[in-house]
């Protein structure tokens, strides 16, 4: 794959020339970006859960390193159901990250490499929501990838005000590599890829969209039986270009 550099408003930004959605890194002012080091990510000594987050842990559900090339987190959810690990970007010590605007047409690109051990037993959430302890179950704003147990399906989901947009995209395998990704373009489209593929077109205007709130980075792994499960995760980032 090759790499080229283009102007998006004020900024910088580094792309895929093949997948021009798939930006790798932008600079400027106004650019708001994440990546998770899934290799070494920062962790509590103690706790052994990452100090980027805001962190909610049910049960005796786990954070850790593990052994892949290019690096992972290994996420254990264990034992009862609903039990798992809820992140949210933002310190440990609960200060919030509600840092990403969809109130005007800003670039945004999203992405996440994940694999489950039983998809049909586990549930995920990745993307952008409101502060929340429970985005899964009962989150109120939101644009998000989504899977929930019994199905294996992910869902692209936008939600605003509890009223969502949902849109299936992919059905995943057990054990295997998924990439996940969408971008905010300026024509006011959000295009959601699936190992990139584009799987959806979806206007801004749909009356589900969230644009009157502020989100955070967010990612839940939660169990959908009375048995541990696990979740690998390679890459979960994004950038959004505010001007």
């Amino acid at each position: 794959m090759t790499v080229e550099l283009v102007t998006i408003g004020d900024s910088l930004v580094s792309r895929c020339v093949e997948y021009p959605w798939r930006w790798y890194d932008a600079w400027g002012n106004h650019v708001v970006k994440y990546e998770m080091n899934t290799a070494a990510c920062p962790t509590d000594d103690t706790t052994g859960m990452p100090t980027e987050f805001t962190n909610t842990l049910v049960g005796a559900s786990t954070f850790a390193h593990t052994d892949v090339a290019g690096g992972a987190v290994l996420l254990t959810a264990e034992a009862a159901d609903n039990d798992g690990v809820k992140l949210q970007l933002g310190d440990e010590l609960g200060g919030a990250g509600e840092n990403v605007s969809f109130a005007l047409r800003y670039p945004t690109y999203f992405h996440v490499r994940l694999q489950i051990d039983d998809v049909s037993q586990t549930d995920f959430l990745a993307g952008f929501c409101v502060t929340d302890t429970a985005c899964l179950d009962a989150v109120t704003d939101g644009l998000y990838f989504r899977s929930v147990d019994e199905t294996g399906v992910v869902n692209f989901v936008l939600e605003q005000d509890s009223l969502e947009t949902v849109t299936a995209v992919n059905t995943m395998t057990d054990a295997t590599d998924v990439d996940l990704e969408f971008y905010y373009a300026a024509d006011g489209n959000v295009y959601v890829y699936v190992n990139t593929t584009l799987m959806a077109t979806i206007a801004d205007t749909d009356a589900n969209f969230c644009n009157d709130e502020l989100l955070r980075l967010t990612f839940e792994f939660l169990q959908g039986e009375i048995a541990a499960h696990t979740c690998t995760l390679k890459r979960l980032g994004f950038i959004q270009i505010q001007d």
